[in-house]
This record gives structure tokens, sequence and C-alpha cells, in this order.
């Protein structure tokens, strides 16, 4: 075996790991995939952010793109590969249908083509039991590569179908307004049983999109429509303001403290998995240890004015801190989505 083979045979061992881990792994992406995520999203958000009229459908590209072109390396990758082992083979191991002439590399990469995508035209027949072996191997690879990336893009649809539905759901609720006047007055005209139900439902969305960030790195925050209502960055902030009004809320109705704990808790847990995917390792430092500012002191007076004014004073101040410390998140944790995305930050509901 020479060493052509044998890079042959790592090229495509590396890669169907690479798949493998992509489309199998509950909690990880392979390099390659990530690698192309990474590029192809830096240049539609850069050109997004350099041609602002092109923006949101530029954007909207990316993540197909990805996809695309993931899936076509994985394919066009392990047909190199394949090709590579068997060019030195074509001589001695492979049986010519008319003739094609002296046979070289272009040769062999069409063989692997055909073989690889489960076509095989029979103008290239192997002959020797090791040539009838590796084109078994190669064509069991590309089926299963098929298999699992059709089965793999299904699930992509669906996942992205779950965090459009809370974009929508955070959209409709707040009807135009702010998450924390949407949860006063809630409170204020339904109850605190509602209100709990509110909570709940953002909660278990908040989980819902956290799974599908771990998932499927490659397009849960890549794939954007043109509409604003889809936008992620746009329902996070709403969401973040309604948690923060949650939890002062919770000590004017004590019955509120375990469903606004429950979803502080999930929006700090999808936070930092986006961070920890997408963003940079700075806002993932900062968003593990917060760091208030008089600026989050000021939000925290500013939400609490929006309760009065609907519910009236509470009798016991909430937590402080916690209220801060997450103000502080959300506010560094949006600014990291929007620059990601190149989009423009806009103010928070407690900016006024």
């Amino acid at each position: 075996m020479n060493v052509l083979a044998v890079g042959g045979i790592l090229l495509i061992v590396l890669v169907a790991w690479d798949a493998a881990i992509t489309v199998l792994h509950p909690d990880a992406e392979g390099l390659l995939a990530g690698g192309i995520r990474r590029v192809v999203w830096r240049v539609t958000a850069a050109v997004s952010t350099g041609v602002p009229r092109l923006g949101k459908p530029v954007l909207g590209l990316a993540g197909p793109v990805i996809v695309a072109l993931t899936f076509v390396s994985w394919v066009g990758l392990i047909t190199l590969g394949l090709a590579l082992v068997i060019w030195p083979m074509l001589p001695h191991d492979f049986d010519v249908q008319g003739d094609l002439g002296s046979l070289g590399f272009l040769d062999a990469l069409y063989f692997a083509g055909g073989t690889v995508t489960v076509l095989g035209y029979g103008d290239l027949t192997p002959v020797s039991p090791a040539g009838q072996l590796i084109s078994v191997f190669a064509a069991a690879i590309g089926f299963t590569l098929f298999t699992g990336m059709a089965t793999y893009a299904i699930e992509i649809v669906s996942g992205v179908a779950t965090r459009n539905r809370f974009t929508l759901a955070v959209h409709d609720d707040v009807r135009g307004g702010g998450g924390a006047t949407m949860l006063a007055e809630c409170l204020a005209e339904a109850g605190a049983g509602e209100t709990r139900e509110r909570c709940r439902t953002w909660a278990d969305y908040l989980r819902d999109v956290d799974e599908l960030t771990h998932r499927f790195p490659l397009v849960a925050f890549t794939y954007r429509s043109d509409r604003a209502e889809y936008d992620p960055e746009v329902a996070l902030r709403h969401v973040g303001e309604g948690t923060v009004a949650a939890l002062l809320a919770s000590a004017r109705e004590p019955g509120l403290r375990g469903t606004a704990a429950a979803l502080c808790s999930a929006l700090t847990r999808l936070q930092r998995t986006i961070a920890e995917v997408y963003l940079d390792h700075g806002i993932t430092a900062r968003l593990n240890h917060p760091d208030p500012t008089d600026r989050d002191h000021q939000a925290v007076v500013a939400v609490e004015r929006v309760l009065s004014a609907h519910v009236g004073p509470a009798a016991d101040a909430a937590s402080s801190s916690e209220v801060v410390e997450l103000v502080f998140r959300c506010r560094i944790f949006l600014a990291g989505l929007h620059e990601w995305s190149g989009t423009g930050v806009p103010p928070h509901e407690w900016d006024g």
C-alpha cells in the first residue's frame, strides 16, 4: 500500500468521523462542519453590514449555504479519498469496458464518485478481491452518508420550526411593547395564575431552543428570515425584560417565585449555550462572572417603576443582586449576539 492509498484512507476516516460527530452526536459538531459554519456566517454577516440594502436577504442565505457546503464537502472529500486509494490499483485490479486508453487519476475520481453516490455505471469494474472490497466499502459509506444527511436535513427543518414558534409566541405576547410591560399588564389584568403560566410557557420555549442549539449548532441561529418577528435577538430581549419583571414581581406575589426562578434559570442557561457555540470567549467569561454597573442598577429601578404603575409598589424588595446580575447578563449577551449577527443593538425597555 503506497503513500497515496494511506492518505486516501486517512482522509475518508477523518471526513466520515466529522460527519458522524455532526449528525449523530447530541452535543457537538465536526471540525469541518464548524469551520464552514464560521466562515460562511462571517462572510454573510460582513456583506449584510457592509451593504445594508442586502441585509436580511443575505443573512437568510447563510443557513442553507452552510448546510449545502457542509454536505458537498463531506461527499467531495470522501470521493477524493477513495480516488486516492483506487488510483494505484487501476492497472491491475479493475477491468475496463471499451477503450478508455491509459487510466489515470480522473478515471479513479470518476469511479469513486459513481461508487460513493451509489450510481455505478459499470464501465470500470473491480476484478480483484481488494478492488471489490474497497468498492463495497465505499458504496456502504456513501449510502450511510446520504441517509444521514437526509435525516439531518429533516431534523434541522423541525428544529428551526421550534425556534420560530418561540419567536412568534413572544412577538404575539408583547404586542409591540416590551417584555416588562407585558408581564406587568398580565399580572394586573389576569392575575398571578395566568402570569405563572406565561412564565412556564416561556421557560419551556427557552429549553427547546437550548436543546436545538446543543443538537444543531450548524443551523440553530444561522437560519434567518426576512420577517422581523422571526429574529431570535428580539425575542430574547423581550424574554430578558419579562424575566427581570417576573423576579421583581415575586416580591408582590410570592406564588411567582418558583416560576420566575425557573424562567431565569432557563434564560441564563440558553445565554451561556449560545455564547459558547457562537460568541467570543470573552462574552462567555463575563456571563459566568457578572460584574454589574450603575447602569444595571438603574435598569432594575426602571422595571420596578413599570410594575408599580400597574400593580402598585412592593412591600418587600426582591433579591436585588440576582436581578441586577440578570440585567447585566442580558445586556452583555445581546450586545455580543448582535455583534455576531452584524445587526444594530436596539435599547432594552428599561433604557427608556
